[in-house]
């Protein structure tokens, strides 16, 4: 009977303000939570964090054992919700209700809330936010009998002051093409504009990349970052900042970010730094050319005019201007005019090309490897090379004689003498001069003018050098073995010698004439004239 009277006492205090007096077997009060931010400066339109901490100073009217007390000023199921319909100001809120459990006594919680504040005039805000918890409101408790728990429900609105500051904001609101090549340099543009309600005064624009394939400036001295100055910028006024960006040659193509951030002065003279701004840089592929119909003329060794033709292609992806392709050095010839200057090329276009070199008496005939590098300009007129040669196999061909000799005409015969014609044919390119021809033959052949002089020739000039010679008695029918060397000046008065340019010699028989020779027919004459002249004296 007891507990039920202390029981209908202490209801009678929930309700009562004024505060009962009930046995020492019971223990009442309540948590008293109090809210507010730990950091309540934001920035108009920005995406920020609002830390709410709910701060429990648990009170008890009537004491007690410590356990009860404790439970009695624990806030239970400890929910929270931003009112956003009741916010006087433009900021959504990304996050609904949070529970955090169990607050005890003089202990805090925090909850975090995504917002986003959208063009907010600078000022303080009443955020009104809705807290939602279980406690215990009164044990009541005895020697002899479980305690007794009188729970109670809390649901209600409190608020928490926010400030928007008064101060520069900074947003990209306009990209330029930003488009570069890989292995090139191009433009980074984009404008910035104040957003914020304060000028920024010194301002400097720095400007990073995370990909190590970008680089800001030229090739020669490329660097990961850079800053641009702008002096002031009032809220509202916009400003077009650029800087130029590059892409090595081995870069992929495809969208990369370029991180921006501002520094600038406060209306006190202290630096602050805006939050990250992102822009990008769009990499293009390299620039590529194809040589294509590759030939030759006069590529053989021992030639100082050789020369390589072929056809240009820009296959893409961009126009190029004052194309040149250029030979690269080898070991093998020299160039002469390594460099063909094609000028323009939109894709797609093509242009011949031609290029000299010397081949030396020294090198191979054979197939070798040639190396091509294209140059061109780009946009800004910077020089950029092709990053990978494009190689060509070219086949050097063998020495060519300079002078050729065919038509070999004579009429000697065993025992007899004749002339020899041998027609001389000139192969260089640039003419000679002071040209002899001379013959050499060997035994049954024998000649008593082995000379002709033959003057300058020019190339494809043929001309007639004439020899005389003899066969011996004993000679047969048939073609001897004989070769003719050229001595000439060339264009630079240089006096050469060809090697032996081998012909045949034919000995043919006598054409109807006295089966004798010649020699032998006149001592018959002879002997017989003296005999008939002795015979004649004796008569």
């Amino acid at each position: 009977m007891r507990r039920e009277i202390v029981l209908l006492v202490l209801a009678l205090a929930l309700v009562v303000p004024a505060t009962p007096v009930l046995a020492d077997s019971s223990v009442y009060g309540n948590p008293e939570v109090s809210v507010s931010v730990s950091d309540n400066t934001f920035h108009a339109s920005e995406a920020a964090t609002l830390s709410v901490v709910a701060s429990n100073d648990g009170d008890i009217d009537q004491g007690g054992p410590a356990q009860y007390e404790e439970k009695i000023k624990t806030a239970q199921n400890v929910r929270m919700t931003v009112l956003e319909d009741q916010i006087d100001a433009p900021i959504d809120v990304k996050t609904g209700t949070v529970v955090r459990g169990s607050i005890p006594g003089s202990s805090t919680a925090t909850f975090d809330f995504d917002v986003e504040i959208g063009n907010a005039a600078p000022g303080t805000y009443r955020i009104p936010v809705r807290v939602q918890y279980r406690h215990v409101r009164a044990v009541v408790y005895s020697d002899t009998e479980q305690p007794e728990y009188t729970w109670s429900t809390i649901d209600e609105r409190k608020y928490v002051t926010i400030t928007v500051e008064d101060r520069p904001q900074f947003d990209v609101v306009s990209e330029g093409e930003n488009a570069v090549f890989a292995g090139d340099t191009g433009n980074l543009s984009f404008t910035l504009e104040n957003t914020g309600t304060r000028t920024a005064h010194a301002a400097s624009v720095h400007l990073s990349t995370q990909s190590g394939a970008l680089y800001f400036g030229s090739p020669s001295n490329a660097q990961a970052e850079t800053g641009l100055y702008v002096p002031s910028l009032e809220p509202g006024e916009r400003t077009t900042v650029s800087a130029q960006v590059g892409a090595g040659p081995e870069t992929a193509a495809g969208e990369y970010p370029v991180n921006a951030v501002v520094s600038y002065e406060n209306q006190n003279g202290v630096t602050e730094r805006s939050d990250t701004l992102t822009t990008g840089v769009q990499v293009r592929p390299e620039r590529s050319f194809e040589l294509r119909d590759v030939s030759t003329e006069n590529f053989r060794v021992d030639e100082n005019e050789a020369r390589i033709n072929a056809t240009v292609v820009n296959t893409g992806p961009g126009d190029a201007q004052n194309v040149a392709v250029v030979l690269g050095q080898t070991a093998t010839v020299t160039p002469t005019n390594g460099e063909s200057a094609v000028g323009d090329l939109a894709v797609g276009e093509s242009a011949p090309v031609s290029f000299t070199v010397t081949i030396p008496a020294s090198a191979e005939p054979g197939t070798n490897t040639f190396p091509f590098s294209v140059q061109y300009e780009n946009a800004d007129g910077d020089v950029r090379e092709t990053d990978a040669p494009l190689r060509k196999s070219i086949t050097i061909g063998a020495e060519r004689d300079p002078f050729t000799v065919t038509n070999v005409s004579t009429g000697v015969s065993p025992g007899g003498s004749d002339s020899v014609t041998v027609r001389v044919q000139y192969n260089g390119d640039e003419p000679v001069s002071a040209t002899n021809a001379k013959l050499f033959v060997s035994d049954p052949i024998s000649t008593s003018d082995d000379g002709a002089y033959l003057g300058t020739m020019t190339s494809g000039e043929t001309k007639n050098a004439t020899f005389t010679v003899s066969a011996g008695s004993g000679a047969l029918t048939k073609e001897y073995a004989a070769s003719v060397e050229v001595r000439y000046d060339d264009a630079d008065g240089d006096t050469k010698y060809t090697d032996g340019l081998p012909i045949g010699v034919p000995v043919t028989p006598s054409s109807g004439g006295l089966p004798v020779p010649l020699p032998v027919i006149v001592v018959v004459v002879l002997v017989v004239a003296g005999g008939a002249y002795v015979l004649y004296r004796r008569r």
